[in-house]
């Protein structure tokens, strides 16, 4: 449980501060390795390619119930015996709680001093070089929270899919 409370907050912490460094600097096509990362500021109303766009309260609630979820699985799994599973899903609840208060700050008037959504930052070129390839627009901005959630979710696939039978196979063996 201590792995996962100090990892949550230095992702939440990262992902707050690179925000926070967003706003303060306000940087717009800034390119911290070309054609490799810019760094362009971007508010975002919705969720992933701005799905659900202006439904800030659906995706609080969304993102209420999901942190939850995975709050119960954080502090009942162990991390001596599952560490990429505790791995991914730290990194997951950090996404989530991440643009979860962001959009509890952007819906809450005293608190939002004008912000119109999520803080969005990182603009991946690769990622923008096959997005335009293949749909012919830019990948979307997105910032740390978004990186952790997804990052988070495909370690989790990776390790459920190819590896849970054989953890499964050696857990009945030594019982």
């Amino acid at each position: 449980m201590g792995i996962t409370c100090l990892l949550l907050f230095v992702l939440y912490m990262l992902d707050q501060i690179s925000k926070y460094a967003t706003q303060v600097y306000q940087p717009h096509n800034l390119v911290v390795i070309p054609h490799f990362l810019t760094v362009d500021q971007v508010y975002n109303t919705g969720a992933a390619w701005g799905m659900l766009e202006n439904n800030t309260i659906v995706l609080v609630i969304i993102s209420i119930i999901a942190s939850i979820v995975l709050g119960y699985f954080c502090i009942k799994n162990d991390w001596k015996k599952k560490k990429i599973y505790s791995f991914s899903l730290t990194m997951t609840l950090a996404g989530c709680v991440g643009n979860l208060f962001d959009r509890l700050v952007s819906v809450i008037p005293s608190l939002s001093s004008g912000r119109q959504g999520v803080v969005d930052m990182i603009s991946f070129e690769p990622l923008n070089w096959i997005s335009r390839l293949v749909t012919g627009n830019s990948f979307p901005t997105f910032n740390l929270a978004d990186l952790f959630l997804v990052v988070g979710l495909i370690i989790f696939a990776i390790n459920y899919i190819f590896f849970q039978d054989r953890k499964d196979k050696n857990e009945k063996a030594n019982n």
